[in-house]
């Protein structure tokens, strides 16, 4: 994360499949629940961000059916991701704590 960013879309998605499995319009729509629809994340930016996080093997994807034909795309983070979740996190404190002391003065 550079420090120009306040957060990072990869460790939003991190920390929900830090909860469990996931598919891909769950964790959309669940980022939007939780920031109170703050934050709006649409597919052009959220499938890019998981298949590079597949890539890098912070996550895995398994397939399971969801009615008679459809499979649905689950994603699963990796104890890999789980590390790059806590190196986001601290950074993200860090990025926030600085920002606090500077507007606090």
């Amino acid at each position: 994360m550079a420090n120009r960013d306040f957060f990072c879309i990869e460790m939003l998605i991190l920390k929900l499949l830090e909860e469990e499995d996931h598919y891909g319009y769950q964790l959309s729509q669940l980022i939007s629940e939780r920031s109170g629809n703050v934050i709006d994340l649409k597919e052009g930016t959220l499938y890019p961000t998981v298949y590079r996080m597949a890539e890098k093997g912070y996550i895995t994807e398994h397939k399971e059916l969801a009615g008679k034909r459809r499979q649905r795309v689950y994603y699963h983070i990796e104890p890999s991701g789980k590390e790059h979740l806590q190196a986001l996190t601290d950074k993200f404190r860090e990025v926030t704590s600085a920002v606090n002391d500077m507007m606090a003065k």
